[in-house]
Order: structure tokens, then C-alpha cells, then sequence
């Protein structure tokens, strides 16, 4: 009997062990999952260059003579290219036609033409340099010109000009320059070939937009 005992003892122990372990199990696979570590964060990306900020200077522009378009003197236009930022080279072009003059006379009623109709051109280069500035920005310059001056009749300028330019909105300028003017005229009749050489003030006032 006491082996029997004994025996149903050691089954009853033997069983228990078996459930707990089987328990263990149990709980273990109901435990929440321990959570998973953050994910590293991505390296950051380098920012982008800020973009150069704009100079405001354009390298093509137009000028206008303002005192010789105005006044009586042959309108001027320039067409500008900026070599730097304190060089420029400008092409010159004038032009001005002369029509013919007809008369119609009173007393007879006949009518007359004058033939002195003529058109006059000019052709140029020249160069501005903008030196240290003082009170306001020099500009130090000269030009070359082909006048012609109808049939015949030619003159060649050389001007040396210096003055100042204010600069009052980007692109926009506002140059006033004095100097010398040294003209050859040549021209020619049936009698003979002539020349002469005359020098006299230049004064220029010009307005310049570069838009490009």
C-alpha cells in the first residue's frame, strides 16, 4: 500500500512540475513584445547653396543723347557694352534727313525747288572708363565719328570728354560730360578739293538703360 502512495505521490508531483512549466510557457507567449528600438534618423541633408545674389549690372544697354536729341543739334543714339564694371565701349549712330526746300512765287505763282535736300549720318565707337569715385563717379572717355553730311562732304570728329555720372535706379544712369571736339571737314566742288580742321567744346548729357 505505502509503495502504491509513494507511487501516485510521485505521478501527482511529476504532473504538477509538467503544468507549471506548460504555465510558464503560456505567459511567456502572451507578454506584449518589447518594442523595437526607434529607427535611426536619416542623416540630414546638406541645405542648398543659397543663389548668388543678383549685381543689378547689365552688360548691353541703350543711351540717348538727351541735349542733342532735344536741341538743335543732330540726334544721338548708343548702343552700350559694359566690359566691366567700370569700362564701357558704346557704338554712336545719328541720323538726320534735310528734305528739299520748295518755293512757290507769289507774283507769278510758279514753284521753285530748292535741291538742297541732303541726309546726314553719323557713325562711331567710343569708350568710357569710370574712375575713382570722389563726390560722385568720373567718367573719362573719347569718341571717333564719320559724319557725312550729304554728297561730298565728310567730317571726322574726335571727342575727349570727362565728367560725372549718378547712378539714380539700378541699371539706369544718368552721365553729363565736357571736353574737346576735333572735327576735319572735307568736301569737294568742280573747282577744287578742300579741307579744314576746327576744334571746338563737346558737352554731352546722356541717359543710359542696360536692359540685358
Amino acid at each position: 500500500m505505502k509503495k502504491f502512495f509513494l507511487a501516485a505521490l510521485t505521478a501527482m508531483a511529476l504532473c504538477s512540475y509538467g503544468y507549471a512549466q506548460d504555465d510558464d510557457d503560456e505567459y511567456e507567449d502572451d507578454a506584449p513584445a518589447a518594442p523595437a528600438a526607434p529607427a535611426a534618423a536619416p542623416a540630414s541633408e546638406p541645405a542648398p547653396a543659397a543663389a548668388p545674389a543678383a549685381s543689378g549690372a547689365g552688360f548691353m544697354g541703350i543711351s540717348l543723347d538727351i541735349q542733342e536729341t532735344f536741341g538743335a543739334a543732330l540726334p544721338t543714339f548708343f548702343l552700350n557694352f559694359k566690359l566691366a564694371p567700370n569700362m564701357e565701349l558704346y557704338a554712336i549712330l545719328g541720323l538726320y534727313h534735310h528734305g528739299e526746300t520748295s518755293a512757290e512765287s507769289k507774283a507769278t505763282g510758279g514753284e521753285t525747288d530748292g535741291q538742297d535736300d541732303y541726309t546726314q549720318i553719323d557713325l562711331g565707337v567710343g569708350f568710357d572708363f569710370v574712375a575713382a569715385q570722389m563726390l560722385l563717379p568720373v567718367s573719362l572717355g573719347g569718341e571717333l565719328i564719320l559724319n557725312h553730311i550729304g554728297e561730298d562732304n565728310n567730317r571726322f570728329d574726335l571727342n575727349l570728354l570727362a565728367g560725372f555720372r549718378v547712378n539714380p535706379v539700378a541699371n539706369f544712369y544718368l552721365t553729363a560730360k565736357a571736353g574737346l571736339s576735333f572735327m576735319y571737314s572735307s568736301w569737294e566742288d568742280a573747282q577744287a578739293d578742300y579741307g579744314r580742321i576746327d576744334f571746338a567744346l563737346k558737352t554731352r548729357f546722356v541717359a543710359t538703360w542696360f536692359f540685358m
